[in-house]
């Protein structure tokens, strides 16, 4: 297990990030929110939307914890700060988003999440291409 499980996990970020906004678009078009804490999501006009979006992004937060502990093991300054990059700003987009959705909807906070998996997304396909420079450097995790 090397590069090549490495760039296994950022693809499956990848892949998974894609379906967190596709399910963020489809929320945000579709479902109708209520303005007031529902108790179940059977509330909501998509509730089945709107719990896959969070079940989605407990993977993607659990996956970029996963790509921080393997990255770390390169030793590589790039790829260890991108990678708590990574991290901060999915906790930041999980924060926000249980926030929107459970306390306040405010435009602000639907800003802040749509900018973190900006960053997220952006992170991830930075460490993906960083990762075949490492190799062809010669570098070897440890």
């Amino acid at each position: 297990m090397g590069f090549k499980f490495f760039k296994i996990l950022l693809g499956v970020e990848v892949v998974l990030l894609f379906v967190q906004f596709w399910l963020g678009m489809s929320i945000n078009l579709f479902v109708a929110v209520p303005l007031h804490t529902a108790s179940n999501f059977s509330s909501y006009s998509g509730g089945a939307e709107v719990l896959a979006h969070m079940v989605n992004g407990v993977l993607v937060l659990a996956l970029a914890g996963i790509i921080l502990s393997y990255g770390s093991r390169l030793r590589l300054i790039r790829v260890s700060v991108l990678s708590v990059v990574g991290v901060v700003f999915a906790v930041v987009a999980s924060v926000t988003g249980a926030t929107f959705l459970f306390r306040m909807q405010d435009d602000n906070l639907s800003l802040a999440m749509s900018v973190s998996f900006i960053v997220v997304y952006t992170v991830c396909l930075s460490l993906f291409f960083l990762v075949d420079n490492v190799r062809a450097a010669g570098k070897a995790f440890r």
